[in-house]
């Protein structure tokens, strides 16, 4: 999480990449529990925007977290209701079940009655 934010940080001093506007420089961004800091929020989506070439895709891993995940994909949504002249920038999918072994762990773990340290708002991972 901290790792996160420093890089977000750093991004925010440096000048922009020396490369063409409408070409990005990667086909891939991953990232992993990012979406939580919501004062982040407007860089770390300019900064996925910048990075990718078009057609290309971020795969995001996160928990809700309260409201800090539907923050983002507003963001995200209304970024999209501003661009009209192609259409929606940015496609958006949300998969709870993304990996059978993530969702066996999280049904075991929601039906353990003894453990209360597992709350899925804060703790299951949800691919977008």
């Amino acid at each position: 999480a901290e790792e996160c934010q420093r890089i977000i940080k750093e991004c925010r001093k440096k000048p922009s990449l020396d490369h063409s506007l409408d070409e990005g420089l990667f086909h891939i961004c991953l990232a992993s529990d990012c979406v939580h800091f919501q004062e982040f929020h407007d860089s770390l989506f300019a900064t996925i925007a910048r990075m990718l070439t078009v057609g290309g895709v971020a795969l995001l891993c996160q928990p809700k977290r309260g409201s800090s995940l539907a923050n983002f994909l507003a963001l995200i949504d209304a970024v999209n209701k501003t661009s009209t002249s192609n259409g929606p920038l940015f496609h958006v999918e949300m998969f709870e079940d993304f990996h059978p072994k993530v969702s066996k762990m999280h049904r075991s773990l929601s039906t353990n009655t003894t453990s209360t340290s597992y709350n899925p708002n804060w703790h299951r991972p949800l691919l977008l």
